[in-house]
């Protein structure tokens, strides 16, 4: 085994601790020279020299040195180097250069197995150095030292050994004695500089950390010799969090939170944070930069201006037991609620049409089945502690979800960026009340309720842990009074029947909780209508059953879980009467006038409807392309008197009194075509066009989209009068996506009625969609055209789905039934996907 010792920036100019040297740019300065080098009478026995002087004296181990060539700065070694260049290799360059051909002249034929990088500046030489020899002898194991490397600009120089040097597959020793092993000396000294990684304490906690995580940690507090972690909230998703002190020598320091957790989800959180950081400032923590090892990643935020000892606003929910208790933990949670409404909600809000069941993940079938599972069991534990407690019709209950969650109709409603997952363990607080918000792994732009209902949840549900069975009775009054007001009474203010509460402070840390949360998010809403609140609570107390202490799966014992039961049942109830879902669905373009808005009863044209009068509504541009007035023109005339025979014979069950078709599935608030071509049927076609990823091996669905991230839409277009069905899949992938398919479509996987919200009384769409099995030779970088700004793969699988609209997602369902069938999607693949997309 070759191995090779390289040093770069050794010299005067970078390293000297004279006076002359150390006023120049290129020098590292007196603390990191004395670091590597001693300082006084130790001057010339630091780690580095006395790693370099061992190593020259070995026959197998090759020591190489680079000076510096340029003219007019100082290329000597510095003083301690300088003996021990006389027996190494010595090699020239410029300082903004690597001696590349004379590196790998000084190597030999025979490429090196071990590369032990030294000297000077962390992020710009040693890291290019280590890039170079990266390159060119990739099968070499190539390894850093933190204790034998230095840099003047210390953020730099650790983010190089976090995270840059790493991604290169260079190893960071942190233990000066692995260094000494890695080169073949380990009866080198190096340990009696103390040059160890960082202390973790209390041993419990550095027990519970696997080989993977210890190394993360000790990367992420590199600059401490000592680190005690605090584990901080609670949480089930494996990931770790703590907040950590840390101490250099006897000197405390000011301490770090440490996050560490799967790539992915780690990932995730980093573009969140990157995503809120300029909203929300030192009200988020400062992220380093991320530290990988095997398959997770973790990362140090630094909170600023901390004052005294930091908990989570958990922590000060739980510990309010008095009533000076509950006034801490209320003034930081309306502080907390203000700094978001203020600062990241009403900044970044918008009013869109939002589907909320669909908003909020309600409407896969995967809901329904987890519902069905836990609240039978959660029963049992009722039937088997022999409580009295009053029971709940699953079946029925499971049916009336299933009847509001599948409801696809629209409101005008507030969007923003949100947390996407703000329990009260990811809010910190310090002595002085000032707050960090932490772990935006699921944040991105969601309705504006999603935060706020999450933490009412958690308020009732997850953290009120003091209640027993016999007091199921009084939390289902009390849950019946929270869902019947938007913003509920203060303690004096509430009924006779709640009388209760006022002398009760675990129901009252409640009660002031869901005021002050309902009170935020309703002062950030232009309409006085909290639907979508609603289908946020029932998302939030749906999932809570899941949250067994039983079966390891949460924190909640048995009087936590049925009282959120009892808030689903009653949720349900409260939507399955509420009149949105009692209404037809009022989604229009944006151009149409406001729909009618009727009762199911009225929608069916066989019932009489004597107070519907719908506005009468055809877009511009469908008059504009008249076919019997413009060549080419893609439209039905206005007049029908120009097309009576042809009309008459396209099907129809059901015509107005002029001959016009009636949309089959009722009145929809809304006469004539709006933007649609044709009287009655316009039929579109999608394709749905998959490929196998050549780095997964799985499969691909390509998808367009705009350029503001929404949802994500398959190729489709309309069906020209006597076009085949596949040359119409071929033109309409061509006109959107730039690329023209091969092969044969095969028959469709869908065809009928599809909604479409510019849908008219005359005028409707009809569907048919193909999957298109793109084989060698499709592209990577589309030309995306027509509706799309952008055209891309994205992984077939439930979330990808769950961003595109209803109809178009039956097209993809229907496709993953049929590569299922042919064998190209796997079975539990199309089945995870079928369970949680609808």
């Amino acid at each position: 085994m070759q191995t090779y010792i390289i040093g770069d920036g050794l010299t005067n100019e970078v390293l000297s601790q004279e006076h002359q040297y150390q006023r120049r740019p290129a020098n590292v300065g007196l603390r990191e020279s004395s670091r590597l080098l001693g300082r006084g009478r130790s001057y010339g026995d630091g780690p580095l020299p006395t790693l370099l002087r061992s190593a020259v004296a070995e026959d197998d181990i090759a020591v190489v040195v680079i000076g510096s060539a340029q003219a007019g700065v100082d290329g000597e070694f510095v003083d301690p180097i300088a003996a021990i260049a006389a027996s190494a290799t010595v090699l020239q360059s410029a300082p903004e250069a690597l001696p590349l051909a004379e590196l790998q002249s000084s190597v030999g034929a025979a490429a090196p197995t071990r590369i032990l990088i030294v000297g000077c500046h962390t992020e710009h030489r040693i890291h290019g150095l280590a890039t170079l020899l990266r390159s060119v002898y990739g099968s070499a194991e190539i390894a850093v030292s933190a204790h034998l490397v230095g840099s003047g600009t210390q953020e730099a120089h650790y983010a190089t050994l976090r995270h840059a040097l790493p991604s290169l597959g260079v190893s960071v020793l942190l233990d000066a004695n692995d260094a000494a092993a890695f080169v073949g000396l380990p009866g080198v000294p190096l340990g009696t500089f103390g040059l160890e990684p960082c202390a973790i304490e209390p041993t419990e906690a550095r027990e519970a950390l696997d080989d993977d995580k210890r190394q993360i940690v000790q990367s992420l507090c590199m600059h401490w010799t000592r680190a005690h972690l605090r584990p901080l909230g609670g949480g089930f998703s494996g990931s770790a969090l703590f907040l950590a002190d840390g101490w250099k020598g006897s000197a405390k320091t000011e301490p770090m939170v440490v996050k560490i957790d799967a790539f992915s989800q780690m990932r995730r959180e980093l573009d969140g944070y990157h995503q809120v950081k300029d909203f929300l400032g030192k009200h988020v923590p400062t992220f380093g930069y991320p530290v990988r090892r095997g398959e997770s990643l973790g990362v140090g935020m630094e909170l600023a201006a901390m004052e005294g000892r930091p908990e989570t606003l958990q922590d000060t929910f739980e510990a309010a037991e008095t009533e000076d208790g509950l006034q801490t933990f209320l003034t930081r949670l309306e502080k907390s609620l203000g700094l978001l409404a203020d600062k990241l909600y009403r900044n970044t809000c918008q009013t869109v049409r939002v589907a909320p069941f669909r908003a909020f993940g309600m409407h896969a079938e995967q809901q329904l089945t987890w519902l069905r599972d836990n609240a039978e069991l959660i029963l049992s534990y009722v039937d088997e502690a022999g409580s009295g407690a009053e029971r709940v019709n699953v079946e029925q209950l499971v049916q009336i979800v299933r009847l509001v969650a599948r409801n696809p109709d629209a409101l005008d409603s507030e969007v923003c960026v949100v947390h996407g997952d703000l329990n009260y363990a990811n809010v910190i607080c310090d002595a002085g009340d000032n707050t960090w918000f932490i772990d935006w792994t699921h944040s991105g732009v969601m309705p504006i309720e999603l935060d706020f209902a999450k933490l009412e949840n958690d308020v009732k549900f997850v953290m009120s842990k003091a209640f027993d069975l016999e007091d199921v009775d009084r939390l289902k009054k009390f849950e019946d009074y929270l869902l019947q007001q938007p913003v509920p009474a203060d303690v004096d203010g509430l009924p006779d029947a709640l009388r209760f509460a006022k002398w009760d402070l675990r129901f009252r840390r409640i009660l002031s909780a869901v005021r002050r949360i309902r009170q935020a998010c309703l002062s950030l809403k232009t309409q006085d209508d909290w639907l979508a609140y609603r289908v946020g609570l029932l998302r939030y107390a749906t999932h809570t059953l899941s949250f067994d202490k039983r079966r390891d799966r949460g924190e909640c014992e048995l009087p936590q879980l049925l009282y959120a039961l009892y808030s689903v049942d009653a949720l349900a109830l409260s939507l399955v009467a509420d009149d949105f879902h009692l209404k037809v669905r009022a989604e229009r373009p944006g151009d149409y006038p406001e729909r009618q808005r009727i009762s199911i009863d009225e929608a069916p044209w066989v019932l009489e409807c004597p107070s519907y009068d719908p506005p009468y509504y055809v877009s511009k541009p469908v008059l504009a392309a008249d076919r019997t007035h413009v060549e080419g023109g893609w439209a039905d005339p206005e007049d029908i008197a120009a097309m009576t025979e042809e009309l008459a014979a396209r099907p129809s069950k059901r015509r107005d009194a002029e001959g016009r078709p009636l949309n089959p599935r009722g009145r929809t608030g809304i006469a004539g075509r709006g933007a649609l071509g044709l009287w009655g049927v316009n039929l579109s076609i999608a394709a749905t066009v998959v490929r196998v990823n050549p780095a997964t091996g799985e499969l691909d669905v390509l998808l367009g989209g705009g350029e503001d991230g929404g949802d994500l839409e398959l190729p489709k277009g309309f069906l020209i009068p006597g076009e085949e069905p596949a040359v119409a899949v071929t033109r309409v992938l061509e006109a959107e996506t730039g690329w023209h398919p091969g092969g044969d479509v095969g028959a469709a996987v869908f065809e009928g009625y599809t909604y479409d919200q510019r849908q008219t009384d005359h005028a409707w769409v009809e569907s048919q969609a193909y999957v298109v099995v793109a084989e060698e030779g499709v592209p990577d970088q589309f030309e995306p055209a027509g509706a799309f700004d952008v055209v891309t793969w994205w992984p077939l699988d439930d979330e990808t789905v769950n961003r595109v609209p209803p109809g178009q997602a039956a097209f993809v369902r229907a496709a993953a039934e049929r590569l299922r069938e042919d064998g190209r999607l796997p079975a539990e693949q199309a089945e995870r996907l079928l369970a949680r997309t609808g």
